[in-house]
């Protein structure tokens, strides 16, 4: 009997050890919501109108995922991350085609630093998604305003920055975070294109570095795509914030350019002028032959406290369109939004948004209109 209990007891010590050592966790988040837009989308008619919608996500995609870790010893560990969208709205995936479409990576980390390979987020994303240099953080980038061609997210990061453009997850990445030194974190990270006779095809090279010593924040990232032929897409963001007196002021440069006929890997965002999703579309007279496409935002914002449980922020974000031997187009998008907190889970909130489109005429835009305004309204749950 004695010997029975010694051996239970020593069981649950190890029990303990071991739980102590690993972890799995299951979290996610919930955003549902009410929009309503001046400009609706036209319809086959050519009809125009606005629109209210119930939707999924407004302020930040819906979501569940697994997380764990396990301590290796000697202050090693190893990681995994399994997330995946969902609407909740309907409880579809968000993605056909990839059951954890927003990351899928395992790694592991020490005082180097840490290592993860996988599906994973860029580091343009993770700047942004951060309140870095974004404002708003990515938020508000599910959400279309339709005052432009193939109707552009409200927050028109979403749109440079997004899964249309494979700017903010990438397939087949090692992606290295450096620890923190003087406040500064350096990143590097490879995709491999997975071509048959070619390292170079599909592949793409990121770096970063963020300076982060509280009152002051600063970002930099560098991403560079290539297509199968060669052609490449690369992406530049940079900012920073500053918190003074309860204020926290942003600011931030976000540009994109693209050689003549770049063709994603995934989607048909570049390949034609016909296609719905091409930036090409944004500027009258393109084609896939047209040279110096260049994207470019500039966003500035301002986020303060209005009650102890409120929390306010407001954007201006200027987008360009512009190409060789091409007029240019520009959107002028002003945000407001307020996050009321019920508790340390939950929140209620409301956005108001206003784009104007410039440089097209109403027939070239998603609704008839170069302008729209949109009112939001929803809760947000984080478990």
């Amino acid at each position: 009997m004695k010997k029975t209990l010694i051996a239970l007891a020593a069981l649950g010590a190890l029990t303990s050890v071991a739980q102590a050592q690993s972890s799995v966790a299951l979290y996610g988040l919930l955003d549902s919501g009410v929009r309503h837009d001046s400009a609706g989308p036209k319809g086959s008619a050519g009809n125009t109108g606005s629109q209210n919608l119930f939707t999924s996500g407004i302020l930040n995609t819906s979501r569940f995922g697994f997380r764990g870790t396990e301590d290796l010893g000697g202050g090693m560990k190893a990681n995994f991350n399994l997330e995946s969208g969902i609407n909740a709205g309907t409880g579809a995936g968000s993605s056909t085609s990839n059951i954890f479409d927003r990351r899928a990576v395992l790694g592991m980390e020490d005082s180097w630093g840490r290592v993860d390979i996988g599906r994973n987020t860029t580091f343009a994303y993770d700047l942004q998604a951060g309140y870095v240099n974004d404002p708003l953080g990515q938020e508000l980038t599910t959400n279309r305003q339709n005052a432009a061609v193939s109707a552009t997210s409200v927050n028109p990061l979403g749109t440079l920055v997004g899964s249309a453009l494979d700017t903010s997850r990438r397939d087949n990445m090692v992606k290295y975070l450096s620890p923190k030194l003087a406040g500064t974190n350096l990143g590097l990270a490879y995709s491999f294109g997975n071509v048959s006779g070619s390292t170079a095809a599909n592949s793409s090279v990121q770096f970063m570095a963020k300076y982060d010593v509280r009152p002051l924040q600063l970002g930099l990232s560098y991403d560079r795509l290539r297509d199968t032929g060669g052609r490449k897409q690369t992406l530049l963001t940079t900012g920073g914030n500053y918190i003074f007196e309860g204020y926290k002021v942003t600011g931030g440069y976000t540009q994109m350019q693209a050689d003549a006929g770049f063709v994603n890997s995934n989607t048909s965002i570049l390949t034609n002028s016909g296609s719905s999703t091409s930036l090409y579309k944004f500027l009258a007279g393109a084609s896939a032959s047209t040279t110096g496409l260049k994207a470019a935002v500039f966003d500035l914002g301002v986020g303060f406290n209005a009650t102890p449980l409120t929390q306010v922020v407001v954007a201006y974000y200027n987008t360009k369109y512009s190409a060789d031997g091409l007029s240019s187009n520009r959107y002028d998008t002003f945000a407001a939004r307020a996050r009321y907190t019920l508790s340390k889970r939950t929140d209620l909130y409301a956005a108001i948004d206003y784009t104007k489109a410039k440089g097209m005429t109403a027939a070239q835009t998603a609704s008839g209109t170069t302008s729209n305004t949109g009112l939001s309204v929803g809760i947000q749950h984080r478990f």
